[in-house]
């Protein structure tokens, strides 16, 4: 026995009492949840050679009247917060009885996690964000998911790395009762009263994506983990699952691809750590002192919205191709050289940002024009050359720039009504442009669940003993991030991951007494 784990014929035929399909967050926090609940034994899958999942890139958590909230006063009603939730979804294609589940738990969960040796730090996502909501993790997601795989250990689960499951398996009566699982080793059949899949998501899977998105094309750049490939969802499928919610995505850009570290400027100062600052370019892609068009030279957004780069992924990804160009003259890049970036934020150590907002960054103008080879910048003293770079018509360009201009003098934009301190004309030669595409976090949406992440079939019924977590659900999310929200999409994860583990252990027990 291993952590109560039944193993037999040299590992080809194991015994649990509850699998659960990926080791990430969701995964994780639902063995703990099991295990704290009196699970004896609890196997974990993860295809990947480390339990880490998206969770591991994560930077803060959600939380409603969390313990941290409440020790600083912060009024994070619940109540309120669900009616953000579903007022940005318009009440469209999300359940809200899942939404209040998750809600309710969220402040728990951070209180679950204090308790387990994490802090926290709450912090803006957007200038005069109310309340707030996002508690950055010290130590980030590294620490969030090595807090979870410690407490695995010393509760006894069982985490197979490596091991990818392939089927889930039912038994005469419809009930999930194991899973068929490979190995380096071979096939694994694994036999259990309760299976919970948090696989994760499918951002990684170009056909689902393909099925899903109405505006998928081959610049978008996905950069979370390598295996959210919506596995769990097609094994779900497979044995009569519902499917539903699919083509939610986290967007985010304009982003510069990142290649290789080219891109990369040296900067003559330091990061929060007190380390060399260095930047990506992408970084002044950002800014909303500078005028943002599209492939063809046409101005498409108010470049100041909630500084939220969440936010703008969405429109972004909306533009042919999903392609953005970033311009600004030389007189801005100097302003922000001397008086620093606006749209990181609150500068703080638990941001994921290296540097805060208002501070100076000297270097950047020389560092700037030293990347020009990197294929992603065009510096010229003329929007005719800017525009045969960007293949737009010259004319159209130079319009939405004189368009521009005139706001800037007038300081008013008619056009998107952009706040005017954001409004710096582009006069001073020379002039840059800075190439950017959609990115994608992950997409949602997936195994159809109701608030106790029981997974439901075509007709809307519980299958017995399969629950599901995290990103391989679905109608827990609209069509894109709900900002106000700031780290729910690592807060669902743990949440439902928790609430899932919790359930699991009840219908074991009550099967157990049969």
């Amino acid at each position: 026995m291993r952590g109560g784990v039944r193993v037999t014929e040299k590992k080809k035929n194991l015994e649990a009492e509850l699998i659960v399909i990926g080791g990430g967050g969701a995964g994780l926090a639902a063995a703990i949840a099991a295990a704290e609940g009196g699970c004896t034994s609890i196997i974990v899958l993860e295809k990947t050679g480390n339990a880490t999942g998206s969770t591991g890139m994560a930077h803060d958590i959600f939380g409603a009247e969390s313990p941290v909230q409440k020790r600083l006063g912060i009024d994070a009603s619940r109540d309120k917060l669900f009616k953000t939730a579903m007022e940005w979804a318009h009440w469209t294609r999300i359940n809200p009885r899942i939404v209040r589940a998750f809600i309710d738990k969220s402040g728990d969960t951070i209180g679950w996690l204090e308790k387990k040796g994490l802090s926290f730090e709450l912090i803006q996502y957007y200038p005069n964000q109310v309340p707030l909501v996002r508690h950055s993790i010290l130590g980030h997601g590294h620490a969030l998911m090595k807090t979870l795989r410690d407490n695995c250990r010393d509760l006894g689960v069982s985490i197979f790395t490596h091991t990818a499951a392939k089927k889930l398996l039912r038994d005469v009566n419809g009930s999930i009762n194991g899973v068929i699982a490979e190995s380096k080793e071979g096939k694994i059949t694994i036999m259990a009263k309760s299976v919970i899949v948090a696989s994760g998501g499918y951002g990684n899977n170009k056909e689902m994506l393909k099925e899903s998105c109405p505006y998928y094309h081959e610049n978008i750049t996905y950069d979370g983990p390598p295996g959210n490939t919506g596995d769990g969802i097609t094994m779900a499928k497979e044995i009569g699952a519902s499917i539903s919610g699919m083509g939610a995505f986290n967007l985010h850009g304009p982003y510069i691809k990142r290649r290789s570290s080219a891109d990369y400027m040296n900067l003559d100062t330091t990061d929060l750590d007190g380390k060399p600052l260095r930047l990506s370019l992408w970084f002044l892609a950002w800014e909303p002192q500078t005028m943002w068009v599209n492939k063809y030279g046409r101005r498409y957004v108010d470049e100041g919205y909630n500084l939220a780069f969440f936010a703008f992924g969405n429109t972004v990804a909306l533009q042919p191709e999903g392609i953005s160009y970033t311009l600004f003259d030389n007189k801005t890049l100097q302003i922000i050289e001397k008086e620093g970036f606006i749209r990181p934020g609150a500068a703080s150590k638990a941001n994921w940002l290296p540097i805060g907002a208002a501070t100076p960054v000297p270097g950047l103008e020389r560092e700037v024009k030293l990347k020009e080879d990197t294929g992603y910048l065009k510096i010229s003293d003329s929007w005719d050359e800017i525009a045969e770079w960007m293949d737009a018509e010259s004319a159209v360009l130079k319009a939405s720039v004189n368009e521009y201009n005139t706001a800037c003098d007038n300081r008013h934009d008619s056009l998107f009504a952009k706040d005017a301190k954001y409004l710096l004309s582009l006069k001073n030669p020379p002039f840059y442009a800075i190439r950017g595409h959609i990115a994608l976090c992950d997409a949602y949406g997936g195994i159809t669940i109701n608030e106790n992440m029981e997974a439901l079939d075509i007709q809307d019924k519980i299958i017995p003993g399969l629950y599901a977590a995290g990103s391989t659900t679905g109608c827990w999310e609209s069509e894109s991030y709900c900002y106000h929200l700031t780290g729910h999409l690592v807060g669902f994860a743990l949440n439902s991951g928790r609430i899932a583990g919790e359930n699991a252990v009840k219908y074991i027990s009550k099967n157990n007494n049969k």
